[in-house]
């Protein structure tokens, strides 16, 4: 009895945890803040996640001002934002592992741009309350796909600091949650215009897009010389 207890144990209990940080100082593992790449990945983490944050937190209160609600429509609004923000992340996870990081990240990024850029210039009113929030519906849809397909480029590039990159990643990419807000009241109070938060969105959109792109392109370019070498 106590022998089969034994295999039961034996073949039951899991293998034990490959942790790669292990042993590692603080140090060592915030090491990989050195790389660009870190801060680049954080840029657009800030996009699709710290700015959903924010969003969340200054839609209800945006909703009542401008469409002039009440308070319990405003959040149900805002949930139609929120959901997809915050549900799409597994679908994008598969997005990600199927047509790879970068694609999906590019489409996020032209989505957001697309949806950001109307909210931005154009009166919320004007809109209309439905075409608003259609709009808003769009980046929370990309948002919710960004976010997987921003992790999907640390095992691409840091497989042994996964855990120490994924970390960093999301900690800067959620100070923008925290720094977001009062930069969207300051704009909002220096411009006067409530839609002008979705320009400040639009145009850290633009910049991590822009930046993604000089990178493929920087990338693009070394292999082409690479393969001419090569050929020589």
């Amino acid at each position: 009895m106590i022998f089969r207890s034994s295999r039961v144990t034996w073949f039951g209990t899991p293998k034990l945890d490959k942790r790669p940080g292990q042993g590692r100082t603080l140090r060592e593992m915030l090491e990989p803040l050195k790389n660009v790449r870190v801060w680049r990945f954080s840029l657009y983490y800030v996009i699709v996640f710290g700015a959903y944050v924010a969003l969340a937190a200054w839609l209800p209160k945006y909703y009542v001002d401008v469409f002039k609600l009440e308070l319990h429509d405003a959040a149900l609004l805002t949930a139609l934002f929120i959901f997809p923000a915050s549900l799409l992340r597994p679908v994008g996870g598969a997005l990600a592992d199927k047509y790879g990081a970068r694609q999906l990240t590019y489409l996020t990024f032209l989505v957001m741009m697309t949806a950001t850029l109307p909210l931005g210039l154009i009166s919320s009113n004007t809109l209309g309350l439905w075409g608003f929030t259609a709009l808003l519906v769009m980046v929370g849809v990309a948002m919710g796909v960004g976010k997987a397909s921003v992790f999907k480029y640390i095992p691409e590039y840091f497989p042994k600091d996964v855990g120490a990159v994924g970390g960093l990643v999301g900690a800067l990419g959620a100070l923008g949650g925290f720094f977001l807000p009062p930069l969207f009241a300051y704009v909002k109070t220096w411009t006067g215009a409530p839609q002008s938060v979705f320009f400040i969105l639009f145009l850290l959109t633009l910049a991590s897009m822009s930046w993604l792109h000089a990178t493929v392109i920087t990338i693009r370019g070394i292999r082409s010389n690479t393969v001419m070498l090569e050929n020589q």
